[in-house]
C-alpha cells in the first residue's frame, strides 16, 4: 500500500498546472503628440501564445507593422482621448488590459523658399505658412547660426549644397519638422551688355554688367575719346546715362572698363564698347 501511495504522490507531483496569462500595457507617456509615433509594449506573465492591439476610436489612428506583436507603433494622426487594448491569451485563457491616451494637436510646419538668383552671393526668402504654432526656429546647414523670427531672409555668400530646416512650436509642447535641400552654382561670372536705351520708358533705361558671385566689383566709363563719364565700385551700382554732375550724356559709343573678384577668388579684368541710345 504505500508503495501505490508514494506513485500517487510522485504522479501528482510531476504535473504541469498551466495558468491564464496576466497582462499590462507600458507607454513612455500617457500623453502624446498627433504625428508622432506612440510606442506601447506588453509586461506579461505565464507565456500568451497570442497577441491583438486594438485602439478606440479607430478613425484618426493606424498600426504602423500590424497589431499581433508583443510591441507595437500606433500613429495617431488627430488630437483626442484613445484607449489602446492589449488581448493575450494561451491555452489556460485570455485576459485584455486598456491603457487611456490622450493626444494633443501637434503644429504642422511648412513653408516656402526662393533664391533672389541663381550664383552667389544670394540670399534665400523664407517665407512661413506654419499653422497651430507661435514659436519657430529656423537652422541652417553652414551655419551655428539660428533664427526665431516669422520669416527671415538668409544671405548665401559660397556656392555648394545647402538646406534650411523649421521646427514649429505650440503651446501644447508640440512640434513638427519641414527641410528645404537646394544648390548655389559654383563659380562666378560677368556678363558685358553692349548698349543700352536711358529714355525712361522702363525698358533697358540702366546699365550695369550681370555680375554673378561677386565680392567687389569697379567700373569706369569713358566717351570714345578716353575722357572719364561716370563710375562706381559697388556691387550694385549701375549707370542711368548721366554724368557724375548729371547732365545727360548724348547718344553715341562709350568705352568702359570692369575689374571684379569673385567669392571663389576669380579676378577679372574686362574693356569693352557701349552703345547708349535715347532715342
Amino acid at each position: 500500500m504505500k508503495s501505490l501511495y508514494l506513485i500517487v504522490f510522485l504522479f501528482i507531483g510531476s504535473l504541469t498546472f498551466s495558468q491564464a496569462p496576466a497582462a499590462t500595457i507600458s507607454i513612455a507617456s500617457p500623453t502624446l503628440c498627433s504625428n508622432v509615433l506612440g510606442l506601447f509594449s506588453s509586461i506579461t506573465t505565464n507565456t500568451p501564445t497570442a497577441y491583438t492591439w486594438t485602439v478606440s476610436p479607430v478613425n484618426g489612428a493606424n498600426f504602423v507593422q500590424g497589431n499581433a506583436t508583443p510591441t507595437i507603433a500606433i500613429n495617431f494622426r488627430n488630437a483626442g482621448i484613445y484607449s489602446v487594448s492589449l488581448t493575450v491569451s494561451n491555452a489556460s485563457g485570455t485576459v485584455t488590459a486598456v491603457k487611456t491616451v490622450t493626444v494633443l494637436q501637434a503644429p504642422l510646419a511648412a513653408f516656402s523658399a526662393s533664391l533672389t538668383n541663381s550664383g552667389f552671393p544670394t540670399s534665400l526668402n523664407l517665407t512661413n505658412f506654419s499653422t497651430n504654432a507661435n514659436t519657430y526656429l529656423w537652422s541652417y546647414s553652414e551655419t551655428a547660426l539660428t533664427d526665431n523670427s516669422t520669416d527671415v531672409i538668409h544671405t548665401y555668400t559660397a556656392s555648394g549644397s545647402f538646406s534650411v530646416s523649421l521646427v514649429s512650436y505650440n503651446s501644447n509642447g508640440c512640434s513638427d519638422t519641414s527641410r528645404y535641400h537646394f544648390f548655389i552654382n559654383d563659380s562666378s561670372g560677368v556678363t558685358l551688355p553692349n548698349v543700352f536705351t536711358p529714355n525712361s520708358d522702363g525698358i533697358n533705361d540702366i546699365f550695369k554688367p550681370i555680375a554673378k558671385g561677386m565680392s567687389n566689383i569697379k567700373v569706369d566709363i569713358y566717351t570714345r575719346w578716353g575722357t572719364f563719364v561716370y563710375g562706381w565700385d559697388l556691387p550694385n551700382g549701375f549707370w542711368d546715362g548721366h554724368t557724375t554732375s548729371g547732365e545727360p550724356c548724348i547718344s553715341g559709343t562709350y568705352f568702359y572698363v570692369v575689374e571684379a573678384t569673385g567669392f571663389d577668388g576669380k579676378s577679372y579684368k574686362l574693356k569693352s564698347f557701349l552703345t547708349l541710345l535715347r532715342d
